[in-house]
C-alpha cells in the first residue's frame, strides 16, 4: 500500500523516500506547526482505527478532542520548540513511546514537526495475548478499515433507518441487518459501531461466506500452538478474542454452518470462549451485529438455520430497502459517488439529466454496491489521459447494451488496422500502470509481457511511469 499524502504536504520529497516511510512498522508521520497532518504511512492511521487518507486530512487537536489517542507531544514539541518525549495510548488500547522533533527555518520559527513512535515493549510484554490481539486488530483494519463510505438518507424510509440503527447504537443488543446484497449493511454495522459506547474498541468485521467451513472454528475461536497439523507455531487468537471490548460484525451470517452456529450461541449465552487445543475458558466482551441477504425464518422452518440462534440473534432488526423503492437516495448517491472518483482520478466527470433518468428507471439489482461501480466505470471511461483528441463524457447507462455506442468514432479510432492496434495498445497500457500505480513489474504481470517488452513500449510511446505514482 503506498504512502498517501496531503496537499499540503513539502513538495519535491523523492519516491524512495515514501516507500521507506511506508516500509517501517512503526507509526510515524509529520505535522506543521499547526498540528495539521503533512505526510504519514499506514501504520499510523491503522493504530487509531482511521484510514490513512482520514488521517491525512486531520488535525492532532480534532484527534484528540474525539478520543483517537490521549495526547500529542508533536503540538507540545511544536509550542516549546524543542524535542518532547512521552508516552501515547490509541483509541485501540495501544501504548507507543513517541519522540517529536521541531524543525526550524531559518528565523528559528517551526515549520514541520517530525513524529516518531515505537511499540512499548514494557507494556506488551505483560499481556502477550493482549499484545497479540491488538496485531490481529491492525491486521483486520487494514482489509476493513474506516473509509469515508457516508450513509446517504434523503429518503423518508432511510432516515427512519438511520434513526432505529441511532437508537439501537445507544444500546448493547444483538442487531440483525437485513437486505439485499449491496444495500450498505457493512457500512451501516460501522455506523452503529462508532456512535456505540464501544466506539473506542476494535471492529471486526467477518465474512462468514469466505471462511472455508474447514477453518470456521480456528478463525472464529483460535488455537493454542500445536493444536492441529499445519497450524502456527505460537497459535493463533481468535476472531471473537480480537473483538473484546469492541464489536464483531458477522456478515451473512446465514452462511455459518450448522455446528459453528451452535457454538456461536454458547458464546453469546456464557460470553466465554475455548481456543482449539486448550482447557481454558477465557471471558470475551463484544457487541454482535449480524446481517444477512436471506430469509432466516424461513432458512430455519427449513432446518438449514438454528432456531434457537435466530431467537439470539433477532432483537433489534433493521431491514435496509432496496435502492429502487428509494429514488431520492438515488440521485444523493450519484451525486456522492461522481464526486469521490472525480477527487480519486482527477477529473471533471458530469452526470447529465438523460443519465439521471435512466439510474432512476433501472431496478439496481446490486443496490448501492451497482451504482458506485457503474459510476467509477463511467468516470474511468470518460479520462482523458491519452494526449489524444478530446473524448466526450460516455454515460454508462445501466440495463442496457454498452456496444449501442460507437466507440470507434469516440474514441478517434482510424486509419490502418496497425495504427489502430497502436492506438488501441498505447491507451491499455497507460490504463493498466495507472491500476497499477506506476509499478512496471506488476503492470507486465498483468498485460502477460516481460518486463523488458514493457520498458521498450514505454519508450516507445512516450509514456512515463512517474506521473501514475500515488
Amino acid at each position: 500500500m503506498p504512502v498517501k499524502k496531503s496537499r499540503d504536504r513539502p513538495a519535491g520529497s523523492p519516491s524512495y523516500f515514501e516507500q521507506i516511510l511506508e516500509n517501517l512498522p512503526d507509526p510515524i508521520f509529520l505535522t506543521d506547526s499547526e498540528g495539521n497532518v503533512l505526510l504519514s504511512n499506514s501504520a499510523t492511521a491503522y493504530s487509531m482505527g482511521i484510514s490513512l487518507d482520514q488521517f491525512l486530512k486531520s488535525n492532532l487537536k480534532e484527534l484528540i478532542k474525539n478520543g483517537y489517542y490521549n495526547f500529542s507531544y508533536a503540538l507540545q514539541a511544536a509550542e516549546k520548540k524543542e524535542v518532547v518525549r512521552g508516552e501515547i495510548t490509541t483509541c485501540l488500547g495501544i501504548t507507543y513511546d513517541t519522540i517529536s522533533t521541531p524543525v526550524f527555518d531559518r528565523k528559528g520559527n517551526v515549520i514541520v514537526v517530525t513524529c516518531g513512535t515505537k511499540r512499548d515493549k514494557k507494556n506488551s510484554s505483560k499481556n502477550p495475548d493482549l499484545d497479540e490481539r491488538q496485531k490481529r486488530e491492525i491486521d483486520y483494519l487494514r482489509s476493513y478499515v474506516f473509509n469515508e463510505e457516508a450513509i446517504v438518507a434523503e429518503s423518508k424510509t432511510m432516515k427512519r433507518v438511520l434513526l432505529t440503527a441511532h437508537t439501537a447504537a445507544q444500546t448493547d443488543s444483538v442487531v440483525l441487518l437485513c437486505g439485499e446484497t449491496g444495500t450498505g449493511k457493512e457500512v451501516l454495522a460501522k455506523y452503529i459501531h462508532k456512535h456505540s459506547k464501544r466506539a473506542e474498541g476494535p471492529f471486526i468485521a467477518v465474512n462468514c461466506a469466505a471462511l472455508p467451513e474447514t477453518l470456521v472454528e480456528s478463525e472464529l475461536f483460535g488455537y493454542e500452538k500445536g493444536a492441529f497439523t499445519g497450524s502456527s507455531e505460537k497459535g493463533k487468537i481468535g476472531l471473537f478474542e480480537a473483538a473484546n471490548g469492541g464489536t464483531l460484525f458477522l456478515d451473512e451470517i446465514s452462511e455459518l454452518p450448522l455446528p459453528q452456529q451452535a457454538k456461536l450461541l454458547r458464546v453469546l449465552e456464557t460470553k466465554t470462549i475455548r481456543r482449539i487445543g486448550s482447557s481454558l475458558e477465557r471471558t470475551v466482551d463484544f457487541r454482535l451485529i449480524c446481517a444477512t441477504n436471506k430469509n432466516l425464518e424461513k432458512m430455519v422452518e427449513e432446518g438449514t438455520f438454528r432456531r434457537d440462534l435466530f431467537y439470539r440473534i433477532n432483537v433489534v432488526t433493521i431491514t435496509i430497502p432496496p435502492l429502487r423503492e428509494r429514488p431520492e437516495d438515488i440521485v444523493a448517491l450519484s451525486k456522492m459517488f461522481v464526486e469521490h472518483f472525480n477527487k480519486k482520478y482527477g477529473t471533471d466527470f458530469k452526470l447529465d439529466p438523460d443519465t439521471i433518468k435512466s439510474y432512476l428507471e433501472y431496478d439496481w439489482p446490486g443496490n448501492v454496491r451497482e451504482l458506485r461501480n457503474v459510476i467509477e466505470r463511467s468516470v474511468i471511461i470518460n479520462m482523458n489521459k491519452y494526449n489524444e483528441e478530446d473524448i466526450p463524457n460516455i454515460p454508462d447507462t445501466p440495463g442496457k447494451d454498452l456496444l449501442q455506442y460507437d466507440y470507434v468514432k469516440l474514441l478517434g479510432l482510424s486509419g490502418t488496422l496497425k495504427d489502430v492496434l497502436k492506438k488501441v495498445e498505447k491507451m491499455y497500457i497507460r490504463h493498466v500502470l495507472s491500476e497499477s500505480g506506476g509499478k512496471v513489474g506488476v503492470t507486465a504481470k498483468k498485460l502477460g509481457i516481460f518486463r523488458t517488452v514493457l520498458y521498450r513500449k514505454l519508450k516507445e510511446y512516450g509514456i512515463e511511469k512517474k506521473e501514475f505514482k500515488g
